[in-house]
């Protein structure tokens, strides 16, 4: 029941309801008429017409008859002090309106039977507690608009921003205005019986128990707060108390609904987000809420622009985006699923979707949202084996051709394809050929990627074998770009000492070479092995260039950045990126090649970033509106953190320059380790260039190859500034430790045939 005060023209908040009929609130409401320009609204004819018309829903009263039941009922009942008057401080509003019950049943008359009479006696009893009024203010209204609670408690500290009006009910005339007020008036006008309790500061560890219980125990919690902090002590107190707890998110109609009366033991976000200690929540960035909030809904269930738009968060805009259509469309469901629950319905724990866009398929993908799968069949290869080679002098027994190639397999390749096919002959030969359908990618412009692999793998070969006592000859055998068949290794004889070959030392290190992503403090190399490298590739005919200055990596990293970002944005540079990346440790183990998302070495938040992408209709809407620049962020911090960025660079475009190329890098890489320092390729944009460069038909659009060449130009002012060198391969080095994780490698026996 309604209670009355004195009158207060400075109250923001709640009305003021008088009951003509008492004689101190009949004094007060003469008062309020005096007020200068206060506006009188006296329809209490038109509510008692609709009163009376509900008390006789099967007769077709005429005007005439309507009139005159009404006209005599207000005789009756004394016009004057017929029913209420409310007063509405903040609008200088004062409205005659039926007595409490009398105005609940006619405001709600076209409510039956959706909801019945007794079910709406039954709401009126329930009561709501509502944590932010952002989406939260639809919530309210709707549940408001419906009368399926008798009491509202309503908690929020922030206040209107101009950015709030694309979807908050409010007008530019209360920007600056509490949010929580600005609900209030509107639930008030809607129904000033309406019982409502403010916590203007929001929700607090102090007053988290009053919110819950003061006035009787709330009958549902819903949560619609930005702070993670507070969702967490949220449901750890309703857990406590046993009340259910909704939220929705505004994306895809997602509504997530806990049990907690019926399960006090259930785990808070069904379990998604893990052990969580509430103060670690405190105080963090947008961009860390990201990361969290993503544990908490999951990274497949989000809308391919909600994803596209978590990625540009720190970028092109500060927060997570919510539409007027989606936060009325949670609005509703919400209202509609929490009547059910206080009526009585099967109403379970769980996570539902009215996810209006998949309902209508209106959001379609030119991409393939498969992951393309690449199995091989070795057997069904067809081999054109040289027949110009001499037999071998020495035939490898089986279990030093397995120790040999298995060592060579563990040379890198990109995206960790592994894309070669060793075959053994009957002469004792072993030719490597290049499996082009495993290696098949944007990164491998006319199979330049591949020979790089292809040259290190023939570089652990040569110096296993050397180890082992075995003298061999490496015939080269492509002589084109894209040619299957690439080179034959003749094993000349073996003898009981370990041979003595060029670098021979660096065999020790070919177990231990390794990816390392990590990103520690800067230190920069010393002299000595910077010369190092630099011998190592004059000594195989290359050349070598370094950057190490701050500002000159920072360039280098929105170059890399803004590469990274065209090649998601190619139709085959992202279902490559799709494909290499193994998402958990059981992917990784099962197919032992690709990149182990592990091996990254991502903060929680860079991961949940990488995960984004795993929609193709992600980076589709990126292309179609040239957005996508959160993509380049992981790019910059792996640049700048580095000891320096090396870039090498060959004579000619030949496949015989990537495969000493290879080779090359293999030594410097291998060298590197052994020195424990962190080696890691940033190569990705050398095989764009090459391709914008070389392929009239090279995928991308008008303005994405101008982007392209823009980020060329800026490229080499900073390395090969004449641009009279082949770029080859580039590589960061840095002091970090050993990795997280290593890359599996495929068995000997998925790339070995013996004929």
């Amino acid at each position: 029941m309604f209670t009355t005060r004195k009158f207060d023209l400075n109250d923001r908040i709640s009305p003021l309801i008088l009951n003509p009929k008492v004689s101190s609130d009949f004094e007060e409401l003469l008062e309020i008429k005096k007020i200068p320009h206060i506006q009188i609204i006296d329809k209490i004819e038109s509510q008692v017409a609709d009163l009376i018309k509900s008390q006789y829903p099967q007769k077709q009263l005429s005007i005439s008859d309507l009139e005159e039941l009404v006209s005599n009922f207000l005789i009756e009942n004394e016009r004057e002090t017929y029913g209420n008057w409310v007063f509405y401080p903040w609008k200088f509003a004062l409205v005659h309106i039926l007595p409490e019950a009398e105005f609940i049943r006619v405001r709600t008359i076209r409510n039956n039977y959706k909801i019945t009479p007794t079910e709406q006696d039954e709401l009126a009893t329930k009561k709501v507690g509502i944590v932010g009024l952002s989406v939260g203010q639809s919530v309210a209204l709707a549940m408001a608009l419906e009368r399926s609670c008798g009491e509202m408690r309503l908690a929020d500290f922030d206040t209107l921003e101009l950015s709030n009006l694309n979807r908050l009910k409010a007008g530019i005339t209360s920007l600056g205005e509490e949010k929580i007020i600005i609900a209030a008036r509107e639930i008030s006008e809607i129904d000033p019986y309406l019982k409502l309790t403010l916590y203007r500061d929001g929700i607090t560890p102090g007053n988290i128990e009053d919110f819950i219980l003061k006035g009787g125990k709330l009958d549902l919690l819903v949560d619609e707060c930005d702070s993670l902090d507070i969702k967490v002590l949220i449901r750890e107190h309703a857990r406590s108390h046993s009340v259910p707890v909704m939220m929705d998110t505004s994306d895809r109609g997602m509504l997530d609904v806990e049990r907690f009366d019926l399960e006090p033991e259930r785990e808070l976000f069904h379990g998604a987000m893990g052990n969580v200690d509430v103060k670690s929540l405190k105080n963090i960035s947008n961009t860390q809420k990201v990361a969290i909030g993503l544990k908490i809904t999951g990274l497949d269930t989000l809308s391919p622009r909600m994803k596209a738009s978590l990625l540009e968060v720190g970028q092109t805009i500060t927060s997570w985006p919510q539409l007027a259509s989606a936060v009325f469309l949670g609005g509703a469901t919400v209202a509609h699923i929490a009547r059910k629950l206080f009526l009585g319905d099967s109403v379970n724990s769980g996570r539902y979707y009215v996810d209006l866009d998949q309902i209508l398929e209106s959001e379609s993908t030119d991409l393939v949202q498969k992951q393309l799968e690449i199995v091989v069949n070795k057997d069904a290869l067809s081999f054109n084996i040289p027949n110009d080679v001499l037999p071998s002098g020495y035939i490898l027994n089986p279990e030093d051709l397995h120790q040999l190639v298995e060592l060579a397999n563990l040379a890198p390749s990109g995206g960790n394809v592994q894309p070669w096919i060793w075959v053994f002959d009957k002469k004792g030969v072993l030719h490597l050929f290049h499996d082009q359908v495993r290696s098949h990618s944007l990164l491998d412009f006319l199979g330049t990627g591949s020979l790089i692999a292809f040259g290190a793998a023939l570089e652990n070969l040569r110096l296993a074998s050397a180890k082992m006592g075995i003298e061999i000859e490496i015939i080269n055998q492509i002589n084109d770009f894209e040619e299957d068949c690439i080179a034959s290794i003749r094993f000349i004889s073996k003898s009981k000492e370990p041979l003595k070959v060029p670098f021979g030392e660096l065999v020790e290190g070919i177990g231990i070479r390794c990816t390392n992503r990590k990103n520690e403090k800067k230190q920069n190399l010393t002299p000595h092995q910077i010369s190092e490298f630099i011998n190592i590739a004059t000594k195989s005919g290359l050349e070598i260039e370094m950057l190490e200055q701050v500002t000159d990596l920072e360039k280098l990293s929105e170059i890399l950045g803004g590469m990274d970002r065209m090649r998601l944005f190619h139709e085959q540079g992202l279902k490559d990126f799709i494909h290499e990346v193994r998402w958990s440790d059981k992917e990784a183990k099962e197919t032992k090649d690709g990149i182990d998302i592990a091996t990254l070495e991502l903060s929680g938040t860079e991961r949940a970033a990488m995960g984004l992408l795993k929609d193709p209709r992600t980076v589709s809407f990126f292309r179609k509106f040239l957005m996508g620049f959160g993509l380049t962020k992981i790019s910059k911090q792996t640049l700048i953190s580095s000891s320096a960025v090396f870039l090498l660079n060959g004579k000619e475009s030949s496949p015989k320059t990537y495969l000493n190329a290879g080779q090359t890098i293999q030594r410097i890489w291998i060298n590197a380790n052994m020195q424990g320092l962190s080696f890691q390729p940033v190569t990705a944009s050398l095989f764009i260039f090459n391709k914008i460069q070389r392929d009239i038909n090279h995928g991308f659009t008008q303005d994405e190859e101008n982007i392209i060449k823009e980020l060329k130009t800026s490229f080499n002012t900073l390395f090969n500034r004449n641009q009279k060198m082949e770029e080859i391969f580039m590589f960061r080095i840095n002091m970090a430790g050993e990795p997280s994780m290593r890359s599996y490698r495929r068995d000997v026996s998925e790339s070995l045939m013996i004929l």
